[in-house]
């Protein structure tokens, strides 16, 4: 066991399970007794002529370090603010006949301030913070519970932890629900394109969320209604043609041949399900496990989204793309990537979602009368699963500066 940095101490012995900055050996570092408890230590102090080297230990929840590992504590207070409301100060005697440790407590609110982390240091590395998903036991599970589940998995761009925004979280588990329905109305061989979807559909094929879980974040879904001696068929062969329509993403032939079997309504659902992703800026993984234990998995990247995006709006009658010469920012919203803008052309407001490329474009554009734009928009047609309504909808593909006296 070595003695510098001191791993060998009255908190019994340490072992280093994770080194964040190293210099002549490790300096910032994470230790763990036989017990399991957890340490955050610091090198504070080094004395070459009195042969020391002083550490700041202090006790950390596993919960807590994810926090501090992951960025979303900073580093000094995670001493200042010690759940213990002390912290351990080790110095590590090496220069002696005989090398040994010397242990202190210190209350947290006593550190001298230069041992302690400056105020915006933190570590900034992607942590799981929730159980980790593994496939065998997710279809194991749902064998063993006889329920039909679904695990939805999605790849924030810069997530440090296993969280995601409740907005994003919120508009993607809606368009997922909304293509289900749709496609568990395909699979009853009675699709409409408007009007309330049958109330027998929408009950047998309803999701509830039962759980998250990391890499990066996966929804676990399940049916809320209970299982007849088939199980959940209809949830089990919507959600396969599903998992077909992705695996099509790629290839423009399979892809245009299944959407054409498909009526409008489930086709503009599933657009919107890959429209949610791209705005995310993610690619997903969806896997389904029927209550006997079968798993079918179906992946698809960002690029792909992308792509399957391109061919329906290509293909379909529902989409148009709107070209706009002269127009006035009325309102921007960067965080949740809604517009507001005036044709002065045709003397018509346009709202809606900027696709991600025009949201990069939209950062520092000054809004109001005074400054004009072109623009591009897609316009669609979108489909109530619940009511007879038919309404456009407007996607903000590309905006760019007038450049007057050309």
């Amino acid at each position: 066991m070595t003695l510098v940095p001191a791993t060998d101490t009255f908190l019994g012995p340490l072992e280093i399970s994770e080194v964040f900055f190293e210099h002549d050996g490790p300096r910032l570092f994470v230790a763990q007794n036989r017990a399991g408890n957890l340490y955050l230590a610091n090198c504070v102090d080094e004395d070459e002529e009195e042969y020391t080297e002083t550490y700041l230990y202090v006790s950390v929840s596993r919960d807590r370090m994810n926090l501090a590992r992951s960025g979303y504590i900073p580093l000094r207070e995670v001493y200042t603010q010690a759940e213990d409301r002390f912290v351990y100060k080790i110095t590590a005697e090496y220069g002696k006949a005989n090398p040994g440790n010397r242990l202190e407590t210190i209350p947290a609110d006593q550190i001298q301030d230069d041992w302690l982390p400056l105020a915006e240091a933190r570590l900034e590395i992607a942590t799981e913070t929730l159980p980790s998903f593994n496939q065998e036991k997710f279809r194991t599970d749902s064998e063993g519970e006889f329920r039909t589940r679904i695990a939805l998995e999605i790849f924030p761009a810069d997530m440090l932890r296993t969280e995601v925004s409740l907005r994003s979280m919120s508009r993607l588990a809606g368009s997922f629900q909304d293509t289900v329905d749709s496609l568990a109305q395909e699979e009853r061989g009675r699709p409409t394109a408007r009007g309330l979807i049958p109330e027998e559909i929408l009950q047998e094929s309803e999701l509830v969320f039962t759980g998250a879980l990391a890499a990066s974040f996966v929804m676990v879904l399940a049916p809320k209604s209970s299982p007849t001696l088939i199980g959940h068929d209809l949830i089990n062969r919507s959600t396969e043609r599903l998992l077909e329509l992705l695996q099509a993403a790629d290839s423009q032939e399979e892809l245009t041949r299944l959407l054409g079997g498909y009526g409008m309504r489930a086709q503009s659902k599933f657009r919107s399900l890959l429209t949610m992703l791209s705005d995310d800026e993610t690619g997903a993984g969806v896997f389904l496990a029927d209550h006997r234990g079968h798993l079918s998995v179906a992946k698809i990247g960002l690029e792909s989204v992308r792509k399957a995006l391109s061919i329906i709006d290509n293909r379909s009658p529902d989409s148009e793309k709107l070209e706009l010469s002269r127009v006035t920012l009325v309102g921007v919203n960067l965080r949740t990537g809604i517009f507001e803008l005036f044709d002065n052309v045709a003397g018509q407001r346009y709202s809606g979602q900027m696709a991600p490329e025009a949201k990069a474009q939209m950062s520092g554009l000054p809004t109001g009368e005074d400054h004009f734009y072109t623009a591009s928009l897609l316009r669609t047609m979108e489909y109530s699963t619940m009511t007879t309504d038919v309404s456009s909808s407007y996607r903000l593909l590309d905006i760019r500066p007038v450049k007057e006296g050309l």
